[in-house]
């Protein structure tokens, strides 16, 4: 986002050295800050070697859905950077606009998020006077609506040259008053985000937020990584930083990578990045990952081919921001410009499409007996911590370790809520069989938490078969913000066959799962 714009007393010179060295449509020039400090904190999901799923492009409307402003207003040269969220039953677009000088933060307001009105007191933030915030920069953020207000993480740049990123908040949607520091600075000297952090990105999921970041350090390579935090205000690094590299030589991103965006389509986290190529032509990648934390690339190409650009985003597709609109589908909005420049003057305009991240599965439960070559993922991606389904059709089960995951989405594909029903878990406890074999008799007991909160638990002191039913009412209860039902199963006895003799079956069983579903 950054041009060769004069800040205070820097050269022009030194400015263009400094944004050739950040990723995309604009980017955070050097950076240095307080120091937060790494910790062993995760996303509350098991990790699990991923299938390949394809994400597909529903719908691609092939006009800007946001364009710049006329000349001499604040947004006329470039429109970059949407974070759209729900708000009042409506569409806000947060987004960030350049008029040659400066970048600041607008928005934009849609029924439909196609058709846009923007706010005729626009721009809603603006680099200060005073403050760490006073360079040509405050924008590149990213909104989400926590603690019944919005807070919008934005990226900002002082006097110095020093950017970071910063938080505003707001109450109705279109004033905001400024945190008067940086809520998240660079890292260490030698860290790998030692030179810069910007293109924040949160979600919530459980009790927490998470942030997702762009990290430089002191040679120029640009990664991904994410910090934890329980108010928006004091964030933790988490120790598994980076969790996402540039690409290799000849790939869309190995030039960098930025501007994450998050969508949670269980049983993945997918995460939407731009790429910059070594010739500043500029895509959309993507990763997938059980946890969040742990991510694997599954695009080296981009996700728009060239036969599918308009003039206008011809040469740069960046900065997405999506929201689910059901069963399985996505709306995605993206910066576009036909300029391949380092950060900004590319023209730059607002796109949308739809991306289908729905796996061709019913949502709403796990059956062992669906036909699963239908799916485009795994029975034990979908059910953490199974084992591969056995059996013949229709009497099919999957074991399951002593701990296991599921997510059960609560509005089925074709927009129905699954509202009132009960959930049933359908299958086998092998109480007496672990004790006859192991010599240790004792009960086995069955555990299930709905959204980190016991819903149900049962004790079995022989082999049989359960129906474990969790009403409606207690589920609802437990339910968050996202509208999925996040179910843990353990069990507090096991058996691996191998070690006593009964097979060569080295796995850690508990017990047997046929079916869990809405009933």
């Amino acid at each position: 986002m950054h041009v060769a714009a004069n800040i205070k007393n820097y050269k022009f010179s030194v400015i263009y050295l400094l944004l050739m060295l950040i990723v995309s449509c604009r980017r955070s020039t050097e950076i240095g800050a307080p120091v937060v400090n790494s910790s062993n904190a995760v996303l509350p999901a098991p990790t699990k070697q991923l299938s390949i799923v394809p994400v597909k492009i529903d719908t691609l409307v092939n006009h800007p859905v946001l364009e710049r402003g006329v000349i001499g207003e604040w947004d006329s040269t470039d429109v970059l950077n949407p974070s759209v969220i729900k708000f009042k039953d409506k569409y806000f677009n947060y987004y960030s606009g350049f008029d040659g000088k400066l970048w600041r933060t607008g928005v934009a307001v849609s029924n439909d998020g196609i058709s846009w009105q923007k706010f005729v007191g626009n721009p809603v933030l603006a680099p200060s006077i005073s403050d760490w915030d006073t360079g040509y920069i405050a924008g590149n953020g990213t909104a989400i609506y926590f603690a019944q207000r919005i807070y919008y993480f934005y990226q900002g740049i002082n006097d110095r040259g020093i950017a970071n990123i910063g938080l505003a908040v707001s109450d109705d949607g279109f004033h905001f008053k400024k945190h008067p520091n940086p809520i998240l600075a660079t890292g260490p000297a030698g860290a790998w985000d030692s030179d810069s952090v910007g293109d924040p990105f949160v979600i919530e999921k459980g009790e927490a937020l998470y942030l997702y970041y762009l990290g430089q350090d002191s040679v120029g390579v640009q990664r991904l990584g994410i910090a934890k935090s329980v108010d928006g205000l004091h964030w933790t690094r988490l120790s598994n930083n980076p969790v996402l590299d540039i690409g290799a030589g000849g790939s869309f991103d190995e030039n960098g990578l930025g501007e994450p965006s998050i969508a949670y389509q269980p049983p993945y986290f997918y995460m939407f990045y731009t790429g910059r190529a070594s010739d500043e032509i500029r895509n959309i990648g993507y990763a997938i990952s059980t946890d969040g934390i742990h991510w694997k690339k599954i695009s080296t190409t981009g996700l728009i081919s060239n036969k599918l650009r308009s003039e206008w985003f011809s040469k740069v597709i960046c900065d997405t921001t999506l929201i689910a609109v059901g069963g399985g589908k996505w709306a995605v909005w993206f910066g576009g410009g036909n300029l391949p420049v380092p950060a900004e003057n590319l023209n730059g305009q607002i796109g949308m499409l739809i991306l289908d991240l729905g796996q061709q599965r019913d949502m709403t439960s796990f059956d062992a007996n669906s036909d699963w070559s239908r799916s485009l993922v795994k029975s034990t991606d979908v059910l953490l911590g199974s084992f591969e389904i056995e059996g013949d059709l229709g009497k099919r089960s999957t074991w399951l370790g002593p701990k296991a995951h599921l997510t059960l989405a609560t509005t089925d594909h074709a927009g129905n809520s699954m509202a009132g029903k009960p959930i049933i878990v359908e299958g086998w406890a092998p109480a007496q069989f672990i004790s006859s074999k192991t010599g240790q008799y004792e009960p086995l007991t069955i555990s299930i938490s709905i959204n980190g909160k016991i819903a149900a638990k049962r004790t079995f002191v022989s082999d049989d078969m359960f129906r474990i039913e969790i009403l409606w009412p207690e589920i609802a209860q437990l339910l968050d913000h996202t509208g999925f039902v996040e179910m843990d199963m353990s069990a507090d006895r096991a058996i691996v066959p191998a070690q006593f003799g009964v097979s060569k079956d080295s796995r850690n069983l508990s017990f047997k799962v046929t079916r869990i579903y809405f009933h």
